[in-house]
């Protein structure tokens, strides 16, 4: 078989980074072995996958050793702009890659960097966006495309050169569960009707196990850890893998937390044909105190529609939706970034709008969903001690309270980094670092553990839960449904700008429009269902 991927001794190491980031790698990929790269976070599997496409070492502010070649060819004897005919990339942020206005011009702009003579433009654009199923869209701006949108947009950007390898750097981090599973669909379809040698990061398995047959495994210190046929790989190395801090499919997971041997089922159908107990997720009482914020009659452009609503002490909300349903409009006004067309909004029954900036802050933390958003400073250090600064908190306990959080959010050794500089899963955790060194009322989580590996998601919601325990208000935007079914006091449904559900979660699950809402119960849930289904098979009178 042809080699596709070939790294020889690959190392490498950013200029102002005393770690080394990818530790002499050797790895193939062959034409058409479809590879996860999972790592624990920090681990380097970005900066993989830049090795790979040729961004580095020629937009590399450090040193590349080693060699890497694509069938066959060094990435570095590609001419600029060559290596994407054959390597195409969709990353984690599909804005990050669009130039244009609508869905079209996105996409013959790639065409025309490769002089596609304009008559054959219009059957190419139509023929992938029917792929992804998207040609409905064709002539829509892309700023109204929901976030799933935007990642099959993404996707149809690089297909339509044709490349021979696509690279996939968490594409589903940022879609809702029915997205993220149509988005694994699309690209299954694909595989099917066309030669294409997919290399995909993911944190959460679920969806990807039936795609992706080969895997390598990175471990913290940037080098690999183990590779091979994924399902042999989980079933010889599972506590290894778990070890490192790596999300493992659930159904492994409860094996191992259950002290099962291997071979270890890896759906939850596999996992039904067990002597099993489900385990319970609800943990928190409904209780709620006095009122804080609330909302009458909100609206915002054409994305909130009529919004009323209040949040209380002692709540830990979660809401939840479909990609472009208003989450994170709602939580910015909310925290007085933004101000609504109309209707008010009051914290501790007085106005936002006579709220001094400073006071509000000082009792309202947010946590955006792009990290980059929030950082003011040029070192994580200070960046975590900014707000202690403000409020003049003595220079030693400023020490010891960032000292305390970096080493509780796995920054230990990063202090003196550049924010920008950390990896998309450190950036994350400095964020939320950020908010929670100050003692807010009230804490604003958009996607708090997006990008996140098992050890860092539990760390953080472990802060979040600490946090809870002392008296602070959550209101936590997630697609994380395990997150919801095991933290959440209430949880909140938008769609298209409007709330379509308010209460408990355990409630949630039975709802007939989950589907509806790009819901998808949580696996816990999904699983004691199935159980239920396979003993009614031995019952007949079970309804």
């Amino acid at each position: 078989m042809k080699t596709a991927v070939q790294l020889e001794n690959l190392t490498l190491t950013y200029e102002e980074n005393e770690k080394t980031v990818l530790t002499d790698i050797t790895l193939s990929i062959q034409n058409e072995q479809d590879t996860l790269i999972l790592g624990p976070s920090g681990s380097g599997k970005s900066s993989l996958v830049q090795c790979i496409n040729g961004l580095y070492p020629e937009d590399l502010d450090g040193e590349m050793k080693g060699r890497v070649t694509i069938y066959g060819r060094s990435t570095r004897a590609f001419k600029p702009g060559e290596l994407a005919k054959t390597v195409g990339s969709v990353f984690q942020d599909p804005e990050t890659q669009f130039c244009m206005l609508t869905v079209e011009d996105e996409i013959a702009f790639g065409l025309e960097n490769l002089h596609v003579p304009a008559e054959e433009m219009e059957h190419k654009i139509d023929d992938v966006l029917a792929q992804v199923n998207l040609l409905d869209k064709k002539t829509s701006f892309i700023h109204h495309l929901s976030g799933g949108q935007k990642q099959k947009l993404a996707l149809a950007c690089v297909l339509v050169m044709e490349p021979d390898i696509l690279l996939l750097d968490e594409p589903t981090a940022n879609l809702d569960p029915q997205s993220a599973r149509d988005f694994i669909t699309t690209l299954t379809s694909i595989k099917k009707t066309r030669s294409l040698t997919l290399i995909v990061i993911e944190h959460r398995l679920e969806g990807w196990l039936e795609l992706l047959k080969h895997v390598v495994v990175l471990h913290s210190d940037g080098g690999i850890l183990t590779q091979g046929p994924l399902k042999e790989v989980l079933n010889n190395q599972a506590r290894a893998i778990h070890n490192q801090g790596i999300r493992l499919p659930y159904a492994v997971q409860y094996s191992i937390d259950e002290g099962s041997p291997p071979p270890y089922p890896f759906t939850l159908e596999e996992l039904t044909q067990r002597d099993i107990e489900v385990p319970s997720g609800v943990r928190h009482p409904n209780r709620r105190g006095k009122p804080l914020l609330e909302l009458s009659d909100v609206q915002w452009k054409a994305i909130l529609q009529d919004l009323t609503f209040s949040l209380y002490e002692e709540e830990w909300i979660a809401v939840v939706g479909a990609n472009g349903s208003g989450k994170s409009s709602l939580s910015k006004i909310m925290a007085g970034i933004t101000k609504p067309d109309r209707g008010t909004v009051t914290w501790k029954g007085k106005s936002m709008k006579k709220w001094k900036a400073d006071d509000l802050r000082s009792q309202v933390g947010y946590v955006f969903q792009n990290p980059e958003h929030q950082f003011v400073t040029d070192e994580v250090f200070e960046e975590i001690a900014f707000s202690l600064r403000q409020r003049g908190t003595p220079e030693l306990e400023i020490c010891r309270q960032v000292k305390n959080l970096l080493s509780l959010c796995r920054l230990d050794g990063l202090d003196k980094h550049h924010p920008y500089q950390l990896s998309q899963g450190q950036k994350r955790r400095l964020s939320v670092a950020t908010m929670i060194v100050e003692n807010q009322s009230l804490l604003l989580l958009d996607e708090p553990t997006f990008g996140q590996d098992a050890v860092s998601t539990q760390q953080l919601m472990a802060l979040l839960e600490k946090r809870f325990q002392q008296g602070t208000t959550l209101f936590m935007i997630t697609h994380d449904m395990e997150l919801v079914h095991h933290y959440a006091t209430r949880v909140i449904v938008l769609e298209q700008g409007r709330i379509a559900y308010d209460g408990l979660p355990e409630h949630l699950w039975k709802h007939n429009r989950l589907s509806d809402w790009h819901i998808e119960p949580p696996l816990p849930v999904q699983l004691d269902r199935l159980l239920i289904e396979r003993s009614c098979l031995h019952v007949p009178s079970c309804s």
